[in-house]
């Protein structure tokens, strides 16, 4: 991980049980040979909800970022992952918010 690097910070909130489903897939998307698919990546699960799912993504370069999140290959998985998602009025299912690092270990 270097400084300027981009990512994304992402909170999935699952239905209600569908926490353990949403971990594999989000794994599975993960372990994929996509040249463009995040370089350094981390689920972690919430402590108080374990339908909660926080997601750390980061990319090789801004360019390679852009081309990830503009394939439409992607669109069929993404979607699965948004499906799984807790769509109860007033409950805020998702966050996603794109960051660079400042400073890293």
């Amino acid at each position: 991980m270097h400084k300027n690097q981009p990512g994304v910070v992402l909170r999935f909130q699952a239905k209600p049980g569908k926490g353990e489903e949403l971990f594999q897939l989000c794994t599975d998307l993960h372990c994929t040979d996509d040249p463009d698919g995040p370089v350094d990546w981390v689920l972690s699960r919430d402590n108080n909800d374990p339908d909660i799912m926080w997601a750390f993504e980061f990319y090789r370069d801004d360019e390679s970022f852009e081309r990830h999140y503009s394939n439409p290959v992607l669109d069929e998985p993404h979607q699965r992952v948004l499906d799984l998602l807790a769509d109860e009025p007033g409950l805020d299912s998702s966050m996603r918010v794109d960051v660079h690092i400042v400073s890293s270990s």
